[in-house]
Order: structure tokens, then sequence, then C-alpha cells
């Protein structure tokens, strides 16, 4: 038995250390530099905070600010577009989206010849990516620590893998996520919660991609509903700021499992926030895998870390985990019942059908789920 797990080169920490960045694009040995971001981030100034400190040491500096929340196949081949101009390092800075597109374009300037459609799949880059630099907005999807770039085709979430994709960078700078409303900073945090327990129970864990797990879980737990309620604070926004980091290297390791698949299926076809909708899943993907013969042991350490206390009984543990998440979701207000999304009960089987195709998520499953065991889950949450 051995374990391997992939990391970002290198991750600067520290709060208004924005000015950092160009002694940063130096040593990558950068002279042009395309900003791949969304308009929301060039109306709060965040851009601006990147963009100044890269312009006093580089050549030239370009911005694409084109990225839309959960962007289609037609939004990375504009970034695939906007990427060939011998650009050599490529700064991300916004939430998941932005971050996933930062990659695309990364890859797009070392590949010229390939279209983002190329890419799709696993290792289907073909030369290394050039440099980037990847800096969250939101502490949630966990993207900057992650070989993984989401892109919508034919309304599913298809991924592009590869090691290129990893940062060779991550900035984690806290005064950059505290413009996130309350709202976004409620299910960002679940998402980022969902990775921590998702890859925690995934048959792909290893004892690296525990530790990570658990550690993000326990800060979310302590840290979530501070920042939700308080967004000026700096410590709070940190510590899910990291934990949403140590999520991503759990989960871009280890897999995530059905949880995703049911989140991903409906999500995208009622366009409804990631976060939102595995917030909304999290609790009863956790309920149906707590009866499997190996997810005991784990459901109390996945409490422990939650609610801050050991539980000897497997079942009770199971329990308080299951109703400490649901309090969260609760206390955050955000929904937890698919009939809130305004999902149409009568669409459950095709969401069913749409779950039993995500075999790579259920392969991770540490409870088999079959087509009626999917139509069984989306009628309880619906």
């Amino acid at each position: 038995m051995y374990y391997a797990i992939q990391l970002p080169k290198r991750v600067v920490f520290g709060s208004g250390i924005a000015d950092k960045i160009g002694g940063e694009a130096k040593l990558l040995g950068a002279k042009r530099a395309l900003i791949v971001t969304d308009e929301t981030m060039e109306k709060k100034g965040l851009c601006d905070k990147v963009e100044k400190p890269l312009r006093e040491v580089l050549e030239e500096v370009e911005v694409f600010d084109k990225v839309e929340s959960e962007p289609t196949l037609a939004i990375a081949d504009e970034v695939v577009r906007a990427s060939k101009n011998n650009y050599d390092l490529v700064v991300g800075i916004g939430g998941g989206s932005v971050l996933d597109m930062a990659k695309v374009a990364s890859a797009a300037a070392a590949n010229p010849e390939q279209e983002a459609s190329a890419f799709l799949g696993a290792n289907k880059i073909k030369n290394p990516s050039v440099s980037k630099i990847l800096i969250p907005t939101t502490a949630g999807t966990g993207s900057e620590a992650t070989p993984f770039a989401l892109v919508v085709v034919e309304g599913k979430k298809k991924a592009i893998a590869s090691s290129y994709n990893l940062a060779d960078v991550v900035f984690i700078d806290a005064t950059f996520t505290a413009t996130m409303p309350p709202r976004v900073t409620a299910f960002t945090g679940m998402d980022a919660l969902s990775h921590a327990i998702e890859a925690f129970l995934s048959l792909g864990a290893n004892p690296l991609t525990d530790s990570f797990a658990l550690e993000a879980m326990g800060k979310i737990s302590n840290n979530l509903e501070e920042a939700f309620l308080h967004g000026d604070n700096l410590n709070a926004r940190m510590e899910m700021s990291l934990a949403a980091m140590l999520a991503g290297i759990a989960f871009g390791n280890a897999g995530v499992i059905a949880g995703h698949a049911i989140a991903h299926a409906f999500g995208a076809r009622y366009k409804v926030p990631h976060g939102v909708s595995a917030a909304l899943t999290l609790p009863y993907i956790m309920e149906y895998n707590a009866s499997a013969p190996a997810v005991g042991a784990r459901m109390k350490e996945i409490a422990t870390a939650l609610v801050g206390e050991k539980i000897e009984s497997a079942e009770e543990a199971a329990s308080k985990a299951i109703a400490c998440v649901r309090s969260m979701i609760e206390r955050l207000e955000l929904p937890a019942r698919l009939s809130e999304l305004n999902v149409p009960k009568e669409d459950l089987s095709k969401l069913a059908e749409d779950v039993e195709k995500e075999k790579g998520y259920l392969k991770r499953n540490p409870r088999e789920m079959g087509l009626e065991d999917a139509m069984k889950l989306l009628e309880s949450m619906w």
C-alpha cells in the first residue's frame, strides 16, 4: 500500500498581501501576464490591488474579465482565445469559476493548437501549462488547491483534470474574501464542508487527505457562522480561507462521492449555485452512507471534528454529526429541501438517471448507489 498526493507548489498566507504578488511574479520569471477575473472583482476594486503591483515589475499586463458563474464551454473558448498572446503568467482572482478559467487560460497559453473542448477529461493537456498564481476571493470551492477545472457542457458539469492545473503560487488573503455578502459566505463555506466530509468518506481517502479534511471540518464548524454574521472578522475569514484550501487539497486527491453527483445533477439543471446544492445534499448523503460497514469509525471522527467531543457509539456519532450539519444549514438560512428550490417532483426520476451516470463519483462512494437508491434519496430530499 502506498499513497500519493498532489499539492500547489507554493502557498502565501497573510492579510493585505496583494503588494507581494509582484515579487512572486518575478520569482517565476514572468514578463507578460494575463489576469483572469470577472466584472464583480473589477467593480469591487480587487483586481486593481493585483494589477498595480504586477504592472510595476512586468512588461505587459492584460485583463480578461468576462468569466461568468458556472462557465460554459463557450466561455472557456473565449478564455482560450484571450490566452493566445504569448503570456508566460496567468493570474486568477475570483471565486471557483474564475480560478477554473484561469487554469484553462494557463493551459491554452502553452497549448495554442488546442481548443477548450480538447482539454476535457483526464490528462488531455499536452504541454505543461504556463505559470499561474491563483487568488481566491471566496472560501469554498478550494479550486486554488485542486488539479481540476469544471466546465458546463450541454447542461452538465465536465472536468478538465490534469496535474498541469495545479497552481505555482496560491495567495490566501483574508481581505480578499471580506467583501463576500452573508449568503455567499454561507453557501461557499458549506461547499468547503461538503468537500471535506465527502473526501473523508471517499474510498479514495488516505491518511494524508484525512488529516487535511478533518482540520478543515474543525475550522469550518468553529468559524463559518461567525464569518456569516460578522463579515469584517478577518480572523474568521482567514480560518475559513484556510479551511477551503485544506478541503480542496483533500478532495483534489481523495475525490468526492455521490453527494456531488446529486448536487451536480439538480444544480446544473436548475441553475442552483454549487455551494447551495452541495450544502443541501450533504446531510442526506451522510445519512445514506452511515450504514456502510466502513463508515462507523469515520463518523466518530467527523463528529469529533464538528461538535468537539469524542463519541464512542458510531450510531450516536453519525446522528450528532448529521444533526450538526442540518443545524448549520438552518442557522445559515440555506434551503434544506429540493422543493424549496422549486424542483418539480415529477423531474426526480430524470435526476436519478443523471446521478446514475456519474460513475466516477459513485465508485468512490462507501455504499453502493443504483438508480433505485438515487430515486429514494432524491424523494427524501424533496
